[in-house]
């Protein structure tokens, strides 16, 4: 009877974990570049196999898998926003070192670095990106990634192309993705083209995200009766002894 009220709570947790995760893409369904986060539970047959060895068998979220699909692409007519259509990802320079985003609404800061909002530097192959002096200038940004002020290329700018971006990116927050130490780099291999004067829109999809945290929510109602009916069994059998 304790084991059933422990396994039938854990359900309320996992429930509330997931909510949590939903919640938040939910949020970000706006935020130019987000991918969402799916929660994952443990397989049935995980459950069933350590229910069977005698073991722990409740309920849970195991992880979140984030979703990589392209989202889609919108124009601003902004000469410092970018979108990539196709792979690969925008590396920028942090205090806590090099980060990757999707998210390409740039601007620039006071030197005449390209930045984002948070003021990251967006990285070349020669560094920090500078077009000093281009606010009254003619930027332009081919398909490629060169960065061309009035008819010169001044840089190109470093997009960083994955193999599988869920094995070996990791959300740091803010937008950002890290990469472990061992991730490999498709390199020149990628494919993709960059659009100036475009934004990557979330790939949130707010239809299903809260059709799933209505589902979310009812399973949780469920996993809180299964509470309470455990709950009174065990209080009536106290009862009775």
């Amino acid at each position: 009877m304790i084991r059933g009220l422990f396994n039938a709570a854990s359900g309320i947790v996992a429930m509330m974990q997931a909510q949590e995760v939903i919640i938040n893409n939910i949020a970000n369904v706006s935020t130019p570049g987000f991918k969402k986060d799916i929660p994952v539970y443990r397989s049935f047959s995980n459950i069933l196999q350590r229910r069977i060895k005698n073991q722990e068998s409740q309920a849970r979220v195991e992880a979140t898998f984030t979703d990589f699909s392209q989202g889609e692409i919108e124009s601003t007519e902004g000469s410092l926003d970018l979108a990539i259509k196709g792979d690969g990802f925008f590396t920028l320079l942090t205090p806590q070192g090099i980060a990757y985003t999707r998210a390409g609404n740039f601007t620039l800061d006071k030197t005449g670095r390209i930045v984002t909002a948070e003021g990251y530097f967006l990285l070349g192959k020669n560094g920090p990106i500078s077009v000093s002096g281009s606010g009254k200038s003619r930027l332009e940004v081919n398909s490629k990634g060169d960065v061309i002020v009035d008819g010169t290329v001044v840089d190109r700018i470093r997009v960083e192309v994955f193999p599988k971006p869920s094995s070996f990116l990791y959300k740091q927050g803010k937008n950002l993705f890290k990469s472990i130490a061992t991730a490999p780099t498709v390199g020149k291999g990628g494919t993709y083209d960059i659009k100036q004067g475009y934004v990557e829109l979330s790939n949130v999809d707010i239809v299903q995200e809260i059709t799933d945290l209505l589902i979310n929510l009812r399973l949780y109602e469920s996993a809180q009766r299964a509470v309470q009916l455990q709950d009174e069994t065990l209080g009536k059998i106290c009862n009775g002894i």
